[in-house]
């Protein structure tokens, strides 16, 4: 507003342009634009889930879990091992987080050409989970795989160790020597039992939000994501300008590039807010 009362105004008593005062203004805006991309991680998990991975080795129990977290069978279980050739995706609020759980094949070797496929997807989906719950039978001995699993979940994105069957006879849980240590829930999927802890677990293993967002200050797609990057562009390019003495009116199509590109956020017409405020600040035009 104040580039365009001086530019359409030049006759007016209107305050000049200080180059101290257009930095303050361009580098507050620049820092709120740079926060707001900075939500999108967030905003995408709000609205599509956190992507959590089910991983262990065959018949650990994770198709029987993701039915339990769901209340209903989605995925077949049996007994036999391998069951689970391909990855399953649903998605449940688990914890107060909304959760993309996705159920693996079972991790270990084997010459099945269908299974290694399967195998090599749940790999995937554990590289790029935000969260991996590693099901370790509690009614089976801890083997060395097991070991290695959950210390590469770690490595990858925030664990929690589930103990599944512990309704069944269980064998001790080996002395774990990880720092930190994963929150480990004892849980039987047919039972029900654990579920509750399972959710307090899921909820402590989460980074914590430093607070709600507004309505508006949270990014949630791709479309939005570029909008505010191609303003945040155009401003660090006025900055740039500003900074290398090119005058106040050479900057204003900088600027206009930036509100332009906020406007397909907002649905705002740029020209008739400036226009407006123009008339509002300044005493023009009487």
């Amino acid at each position: 507003a104040h580039f365009h009362a001086v530019l359409d105004y030049p006759d007016e008593d209107i305050d000049p342009f200080r180059e101290s005062e257009l930095e303050v203004v361009l580098s507050r805006q620049a820092a709120q634009l740079r926060a707001l991309l900075a939500t999108c991680r967030r905003g995408s998990q709000i609205l599509h889930g956190l992507r959590c991975a089910i991983v262990g080795r065959p018949n650990a129990g994770k198709s029987s879990l993701l039915n339990a977290l769901l209340g209903y069978e989605r995925a077949i279980v049996t007994e036999i091992p391998g069951t689970t050739r391909d990855t399953v995706e649903e998605t449940v609020t688990v914890g107060g987080t909304l959760l993309r759980l996705i159920d693996t094949a079972g991790l270990r070797d084997t010459p099945d050409r269908v299974e290694q496929m399967g195998v090599e997807r749940s790999r995937a989906a554990m590289e790029s989970a935000e969260l991996i719950l590693v099901l370790w039978d509690s009614s089976s001995p801890v083997t060395q795989e097991d070991g290695e699993l959950l210390s590469q979940a770690m490595s990858l994105a925030p664990t929690v160790l589930v103990r599944s069957k512990s309704d069944l006879l269980s064998a001790p849980l080996p002395l774990l020597s990880l720092d930190p240590m994963p929150p480990v829930v004892e849980l039987s999927a047919r039972t029900g039992q654990g579920l509750e802890e399972l959710e307090q677990a899921i909820r402590s293993a989460l980074p914590r939000q430093t607070g709600e967002e507004a309505y508006g200050e949270l990014l949630t797609n791709a479309r939005q994501e570029e909008a505010a990057s191609r303003a945040l562009e155009r401003l660090e390019g006025a900055q740039a300008g500003l900074s290398a003495g090119v005058t106040p009116d050479a900057l204003l199509t900088d600027v206009e590039e930036a509100l332009s590109a906020l406007g397909e956020l907002t649905g705002a017409s740029v020209r008739e807010d400036i226009t407006d405020r123009i008339f509002q600040r300044f005493c023009v035009g009487k």
